[in-house]
C-alpha cells in the first residue's frame, strides 16, 4: 500500500507507466538528447528544453545509461527482468558488439535472449560473478526496491534495511578497474512506500560512502518540474520533494551517480 492510506497508488502509476505511449515518448525524448553536443559527459549532462516534461524519470536515467556504453563493453544491467520498454528499445540501439548480462531475482517476463547474451537468476548482493568481470554496471531505478516488498515480481525475496548497501559493495566488486557504476534512484525527502524507497541525504550518501575509498564517485540530482521537465539541480533543492509530487507517473527528483573504479 502507499503512503495514502488504502490507496494503492503506487500499483496504479506502474500501470500509467507502462503504457506504449509513455514508453514511445521516453525512447524519443532520450533520441532527442543524443542529438546534441554530448561530447563534455561525465563533466556535463545536455538536457534539451522542457526535456521530459510530464514523464517519469526513465527519460533522463535511460539517456545517462546510453552516454555510458561503449560497443563492446562487457556490462551487467541490474534488474533486467521487467526492464520497461523504453529501456529494452535503448538496449536493442546500441551498437554492436553488445555485449550484455542480466541478474534479477525474478524470472524475465519477455524473451531475454533478444537483448542480452547471458541472464542469471540470482541476487546482486552476493553473485557468481568474478572479480573485475564487468567494464560497466547498470543499477536503474533498481537499488530502491532492494530489501523492500517485492511480492509483485516473485515470492522469492527477503525484506532488508541493509540489502543496498550490500548491493553496492558486490558491484563494485565485480567491476574492472577503470570499470564504471552506475546508480539510479528516487530522491528527495525519505519515504518509505512498501515495494521501494524515496531516498533522501542521509540514506543516499551513507550508499555513496561505500564506493569513495574503491571508485571516483561523481554525481547529479535532477527534478521534474511543469514547467520546466526535468533538468538538473542542486540536492538541496530535493529536500522536500516527495515521490508523488510530479504527477508525472514517477518521482518528482532524481539522484544519479557513476562510479568509476580505481
Amino acid at each position: 500500500m502507499s503512503m495514502f492510506g488504502s490507496i494503492p497508488i503506487l500499483p496504479r502509476i506502474k500501470r500509467l507507466l507502462r503504457s506504449s505511449d509513455i514508453q514511445v515518448s521516453l525512447y524519443r525524448e532520450m533520441q532527442r538528447a543524443l542529438a546534441l553536443d554530448q561530447s563534455r559527459f561525465p563533466d556535463a549532462i545536455v538536457l534539451p528544453e522542457k526535456y521530459g516534461k510530464g514523464l517519469p524519470e526513465r527519460a533522463v536515467e535511460i539517456l545517462i545509461a546510453r552516454l555510458t556504453y561503449a560497443p563492446g563493453k562487457r556490462v551487467l544491467d541490474v534488474g533486467y527482468a521487467n526492464i520497461m520498454k523504453c529501456h529494452a528499445m535503448m538496449v536493442k540501439s546500441l551498437p554492436s558488439p553488445r555485449n550484455l548480462t542480466g541478474i534479477d531475482i525474478a524470472e524475465p517476463a519477455y524473451d531475454a535472449s533478444q537483448l542480452y547474451r547471458q541472464a542469471h537468476r540470482g541476487d546482486i548482493t552476493h553473485t557468481p560473478f568474478d572479480a573485475a568481470s564487468f567494464d560497466l554496471v547498470w543499477c536503474i531505478s533498481s537499488l530502491e526496491h532492494f530489501g523492500m516488498d517485492n511480492s509483485g515480481y516473485t515470492a522469492d525475496f527477503v525484506r532488508d534495511t541493509l540489502m543496498d548497501a550490500r548491493a553496492v559493495r558486490e558491484m563494485l566488486r565485480i567491476l574492472a578497474p577503470g570499470g564504471q557504476v552506475l546508480i539510479t534512484v528516487p530522491y528527495g525527502r525519505y519515504e518509505d512506500l512498501g515495494t521501494q524507497r524515496n531516498y533522501d541525504r542521509e540514506h543516499w550518501q551513507s550508499l555513496l560512502a561505500i564506493g569513495r575509498p574503491l571508485a571516483h564517485v561523481r554525481g547529479w540530482y535532477f527534478r521534474h518540474t511543469f514547467g520546466r521537465g526535468w533538468h538538473e539541480v542542486d540536492a538541496e533543492q530535493l529536500r522536500y520533494v516527495g515521490y508523488f509530487d510530479q504527477a508525472n507517473a514517477g518521482a518528482g527528483g532524481l539522484a544519479v551517480t557513476l562510479m568509476t573504479k580505481a
